[in-house]
Order: structure tokens, then sequence, then C-alpha cells
């Protein structure tokens, strides 16, 4: 059973020359493989879920960054190796998604807004704790949102 989600069709696709690769590093040759897709179809759907297992891994320990925004909510976190560090500002009227990057400047935000920070350790494996984040609508990011919402607060 995969840990994490299957990579679409899609993704496999613009994948292909790495999967080309972990075919033969786990023993399994372009023709082993045609004939198993056709032959086995459960265990080629195993093979790409574990295939979908090692990118997932690779992408999220690389992980130090993901943002969550919405219209009246920006929340940033810095993911270290043994705790996770959110920064963040909510509103009850101001739309983030537009506003915010201007008072960022200024360090001057509208009196609805409220700036937050907090720290908290994982509660499951880092990488699985940050593919939820993931799944739930947060995105990874370089932390630069990260960093000027530390140096306004």
């Amino acid at each position: 059973m995969a840990k994490y989600k299957p990579l679409n069709i899609e993704e496999l696709q613009s994948l292909e020359k790495e999967f080309v690769e972990f075919l033969v590093i786990n023993g399994m040759m372009q023709d082993d493989w045609i004939k198993m897709k056709d032959e086995d179809p459960i265990g080629a759907q195993k093979m790409t879920e574990l295939f979908s297992d090692v990118v997932w891994e690779s992408i999220l320990r690389n992980t130090k960054y993901i943002d969550f925004r919405s219209a009246h909510s920006i929340k940033c976190f810095q993911c270290l190796d043994d705790k996770i560090i959110l920064v963040g500002l909510d509103s009850s009227e101001t739309d983030m998604s537009t506003s915010v990057f201007a008072a960022l400047q200024t360090q001057d935000f509208p009196d609805d807004v409220v700036a937050f920070t907090t720290e908290k350790k994982y509660n499951k494996v880092r990488e699985l704790e940050i593919f939820e984040m993931l799944d739930w609508g947060c995105e990874i990011s370089e932390g630069q949102l990260f960093r000027e919402l530390c140096l306004a607060l």
C-alpha cells in the first residue's frame, strides 16, 4: 500500500526518464515492464505506487517552506527537522490576496489583521505531516513570504 498519494498519469509521464531508471534499479527492463502491465496490472500498479512514494519522499525531505493562502488568511510554515514554525495573518474583512503585500512593505496592516506565530513538534513523521498539509491546500514555497512576515512582525 502506498505511503503517499500515487502520482497521476501526467506526473508519471513528466517523470518518464526517472521511472525508467527506477525500473532498471529494481531489476526490471522495458520488456519486463510491458509484460507486467499486460499480465499483472496489480503488480504494475504497486510498482507505480512504490515509484510515487520514492518521488514524494524526495520532494518532502527537501521541503523547507510551505504556504497556505485564502481570502482572509495567510499561513507560512518553516519545516525544520524536528519542528514546524508558523507565521500567519488572519483577517475578518481584509482581502489578504491583494492588500497584504503592500502592507508588508510599509508594515502598516489594516486594523482587522491579526498577526501570529507559533511552533510545534511534528505529531507524525515529518514528511507525512508535510504531505498532509499539502493535501489540505498548502503549497511548497521558497520561503520568501515566511521571511517577509517574520521581518514585518
